[in-house]
This record gives structure tokens, C-alpha cells and sequence, in this order.
């Protein structure tokens, strides 16, 4: 099985404007909790959960933003 990098985000994945505080921790918490269950069960050791969460946080940021400027553009 491959390694992972072990090397930090190139840069932190910040907050939405369109989300509180709360509504983001929450959120990230989760799907943070959801890739170590999943890495967990997978068996896969070291920082795989580390660096599969960042990627996870990532893209659900990114797809919130696509999905909230969709939304704003529809009226």
C-alpha cells in the first residue's frame, strides 16, 4: 500500500462566509470523524486519516461553494 506524504496543507481551508461558526465546526467535525471510522476499518495506518481528512474538508468547501453559487444564481 502506498504512503502517504506526511506533509501539511499547503493551506488552511477556512471558514464560508455563509456558514457560522458553529454550523462549519460542526460540519467539519463530522466528516473528520466519518475518514478516521473509514480509515479505521480500512486498516490503514499512520496519516492516512490525516491527510484523507484534509482532502475530504477540502472538496466538501469547495463543493459548498459551488453548490451556494448555484443557488444565488437561480434567483
Amino acid at each position: 500500500m502506498p504512503h502517504t506524504t506526511q506533509q501539511p496543507a499547503s493551506k488552511p481551508v477556512g471558514k464560508p462566509h455563509y456558514l457560522t461558526d458553529r454550523q462549519w465546526a460542526g460540519l467539519t467535525l463530522r466528516v473528520l470523524m466519518g475518514v478516521v471510522d473509514g480509515c479505521e476499518r480500512a486498516e490503514l495506518k499512520g496519516a492516512w486519516a490525516s491527510d484523507l481528512g484534509v482532502a475530504a474538508v477540502k472538496g466538501l468547501r469547495a463543493r459548498l461553494d459551488e453548490l451556494v453559487e448555484e443557488g444565488t444564481s437561480d434567483g
